[in-house]
């Protein structure tokens, strides 16, 4: 594997030794991440690999054989738990959603810009070094980076926002207002920029100030919500194609 970092410490760029992958890895560089890359088999034959904080696997080939690829990164021992950020050509909403319904972490659509594949990287590769992330909270949810759109239902009022983790029970968003606790709301998801019309009913628990004049709040899924959130979000295994 090339540029082999700190063990912990570093985020794994698979793929095949391509134009992509490198651009991937200097642009990475620039953000100021450690970063190694490997090809997916280098990667499944190393059984004592250091762990990475995020995955991002660069994909030039069809949807099925890039799912494939993912579910098998997902089961190598060595990366059980780790998030997976998927880059490819394919921006339609069936191959978005089947890599988050299959466990990942984001998706970006290929040409992505230097700024936005840096800012993900870094806000997934750094969620688990969040001081109030227990271990029980890596074992119940994962680090996400989703466009979503709040339908805020008391307000008449339909705000963007974008998920930040999420369990089966229920997720955290980043938001340009507070919320108020108690408030209902309706998270509608995207792929990308482009509106699946799936909405999830669900209930603020908390909000407070973030960074740059945004907002954190957790929101609890209500009712039936939960089960299909389970399912959309890939915290029920989905079949493999």
């Amino acid at each position: 594997m090339a540029g082999a970092a700190e063990p912990l410490a570093y985020t794994l760029v698979v793929g095949a030794e391509t134009a992509d992958r490198d651009w991937v890895e200097a642009t990475l560089l620039r953000g100021g991440l450690a970063v190694a890359t490997a090809s997916e088999g280098d990667v499944l034959a190393t059984p004592k690999l250091d762990p990475p904080r995020l995955v991002v696997l660069d994909d030039c080939g069809d949807a099925t054989a890039r799912l494939v690829s993912q579910r098998r990164l997902q089961l190598h021992p060595p990366l059980i738990g780790v998030p997976v950020l998927v880059l490819a050509y394919d921006g339609d909403v069936d191959s978005y959603s089947a890599a988050i319904t299959r466990g990942a972490s984001g998706y970006l659509v290929k040409p992505v810009t230097p700024e936005e594949l840096v800012t993900v990287a870094r806000r997934l590769a750094g969620w688990s070094l969040a001081p109030d992330h227990t271990e029980r909270r890596h074992r119940l949810r994962r680090p996400m980076y989703m466009k979503v759109q709040l339908h805020l239902r008391s307000r008449g009022v339909r705000t963007d926002a974008s998920l930040c983790d999420a369990s089966g029970s229920g997720c955290g968003v980043e938001v340009g207002e507070a919320l108020a606790a108690g408030e209902p709301v309706r998270v509608v998801l995207q792929a990308g920029d482009a509106n699946t019309h799936v909405g999830l009913g669900a209930e603020v628990r908390w909000s407070l100030p973030g960074e740059g004049g945004r907002h954190r709040a957790g929101l609890r899924f209500t009712g039936s919500t939960a089960m299909l959130a389970a399912k959309l979000l890939g915290f029920v295994r989905a079949d493999m194609p």
